[in-house]
């Protein structure tokens, strides 16, 4: 059975030259915000590429399923929307209780996340019509071979040339859109 998630929005925000933040909104409970968020890059940065891979290959217990379900997945905290910072103190802790609750027997997850996002990465970058993307991706091959044979079959079965491909065309899409950001400006998608 397919498991159900709320309907939450999330925001990447080029806000500097080089920095991005991401914030997630549920429908009820507080902005969560990373600020600023690591890894960027001028086409995808690190956590828009963990949110396509995770949205794509259903990653329930990694970032963006556990800020689905309510969490701040270690990184996030909540945005203060005025009134008093007692309040705020209060709300983060009782978000991080939460977090610790949630979904501990998908904390592989976390890591399983990070090899489908490297290798996926990688496969984006090899097939590009850019030569200098393309130059990456081959840096990255031996590594990201590597780390797919590392992968349990039943995990590895899941990268097949269709979903391969899917994923690609979700890296090239919201490449796109991110590339053509100005700081100040954002993206947002719905998981």
């Amino acid at each position: 059975m397919p498991r159900q998630r709320a309907l939450m929005t999330v925001c990447f925000v080029r806000t500097g030259e080089r920095r991005y933040a991401v914030r997630a909104m549920l429908p009820a409970g507080p902005v969560l915000e990373m600020n600023p968020a690591p890894g960027f890059d001028p086409w995808v940065p690190h956590d828009l590429q963990h949110f396509i891979v995770e949205k794509h290959f259903d990653i329930a217990g990694a970032v963006f399923g556990r800020l689905a379900a309510g969490g701040t997945a270690g990184t996030f905290h909540a945005v203060e929307q005025g009134g008093a910072s007692r309040e705020a103190s209060r709300q983060r802790r009782k978000l991080a209780a939460r977090d610790q609750r949630l979904m501990p027997e998908q904390s592989e997850d976390y890591a399983r996340s990070e090899r489908a996002t490297y290798v996926c990465w990688q496969d984006w970058l090899e097939h590009s019509d850019d030569p200098a993307l393309r130059a990456r991706g081959a840096e990255m091959a031996k590594s990201a071979r590597s780390l797919a044979a590392s992968m349990a079959p039943a995990e590895r079965a899941l990268y097949t040339p269709a979903r391969r491909a899917a994923v690609r065309q979700e890296f090239a899409r919201l490449s796109r859109q991110w590339a053509a950001l100005g700081v100040g400006e954002s993206l947002t998608e719905s998981w």
